[in-house]
């Protein structure tokens, strides 16, 4: 990542709303930082710069060709928690039942 790059996503993030990019001078302050020194800014608004990377869609709604495998290799899980802390829920559970009938 360049430090152009670097330095205009950091501006972007700022804590403060204020101190953020585009907060002064809206788009304009925006486009005019160094990391869009090489875009035609006209052509990019338009929707006219050629696409680096395209990829190929598929009808299947479950296609995750797309997806590193690094994403995609593991079993999906239905909860954050780790799994030692959801045992620890599930054993905990029955000591709340009835709880809501009172």
């Amino acid at each position: 990542m360049s430090d152009e790059c670097k330095d205009f996503i950091s501006k972007c993030l700022a804590k403060n709303p204020k101190e953020r990019l585009g907060f002064k001078n809206g788009v304009e302050e925006i486009t005019g930082h160094p990391w869009f020194a090489s875009i035609a800014i006209d052509k990019l608004l338009a929707k006219e710069l050629p696409v680096e990377f395209k990829p190929k869609l598929s009808k299947n709604i479950l296609d995750v060709s797309n997806f590193d495998k690094m994403f995609t290799s593991d079993e999906a899980v239905h909860s954050v928690l780790p799994l030692n802390a959801q045992k620890k829920i599930a054993k905990a559970n029955d000591k709340f039942k009835g709880f809501d009938n009172m």
